[in-house]
């Protein structure tokens, strides 16, 4: 039996106590849940932090997502992979906004 389960079975067991202080209801609960989230991924606002949590939605509604094979520049690459860092997101995801951008533009 793994740590784990041993402690899946003690909390089952109801032998796991909080320790004093340390328990949150309403607000103050919400509050330090949105603080250990915005820690968790690193994220300034609340919005992008459940971006982040939440993962890549479907691309497609009907559950297809084309793949698109592009070449960039060195530099835009660079340039591109150090947004995408910088926002703790996928490569991929930058392009998509980018693009998306663009043709709203039009």
């Amino acid at each position: 039996m793994s740590e784990y389960d041993e402690l899946a079975a003690r909390a089952e067991r109801g032998e796991l106590v909080s320790k004093p202080g340390t328990v949150r209801r309403g607000a103050a609960a919400a509050a330090e849940g949105q603080r250990a989230l915005m820690a968790a991924t690193g994220q300034r606002t609340i919005e992008d932090a459940t971006r982040v949590a939440l993962g890549r939605p479907r691309l497609g509604s009907e559950g297809v997502s084309p793949v698109w094979r592009v070449r960039a520049s060195a530099h835009l690459d660079a340039q591109v992979r150090a947004l995408a860092a910088q926002k703790h997101v996928p490569v991929s995801q930058v392009v998509r906004e980018a693009v998306a951008a663009y043709v709203d533009a039009r």
